[in-house]
């Protein structure tokens, strides 16, 4: 029975729900000092930058106030983590806030790496809140792209 109803009456239905999604979020985080992007990311992660070169990848992670002793890194096979605890700032009681966009607690970061790499030699440097971890390839990753003439 429904085969006979219009298409369009269909996909009215998804618009009127996302209008009324549209009416909640502008009610509730137009609300001053409201943050949209923080309820978003309940959960926070740290950021990551990939990039490669002709003999290593590297991954920065961007991890701001946290301590090394707080993080863990592991490679298991083609599986690169990246874990740890940022701890909550004990805030004073005296001061009254209006924002609090800092966020806390554990974190989990996994991703495959496109090449092999050898696991001994791979280097992780913390400073100034940026985890850099520099992973050379494995002598068979390193081979060159064969270019392939096109006819």
């Amino acid at each position: 029975m429904f085969d006979l109803l219009p298409s369009k009456r269909r996909s009215e239905v998804p618009g009127v729900f996302s209008e009324m999604d549209d009416m909640l979020k502008k009610m509730w985080y137009d609300f001053p000092f409201h943050n949209l992007q923080a309820d978003v990311n309940l959960a926070w992660s740290p950021r990551l930058d990939v990039s490669e070169t002709d003999k290593a990848l590297e991954v920065v992670a961007d991890l701001p106030g946290m301590e090394k002793k707080d993080i863990k890194v592991s490679l298991d096979g083609d599986l690169l983590t990246i874990q740890g605890e940022k701890k909550e700032v004990k805030e004073k009681k005296d001061k009254h806030y209006h924002t609090i966009e800092r966020r806390s607690g554990s974190f989990y970061r996994a991703l495959r790496l496109p090449v092999e790499v050898r696991s001994d030699k791979i280097e992780a440097n913390f400073k100034d809140g940026t985890l850099t971890l520099t992973l050379p390839k494995s002598k068979e990753s390193e081979k060159k792209v064969a270019q392939i003439e096109i006819k």
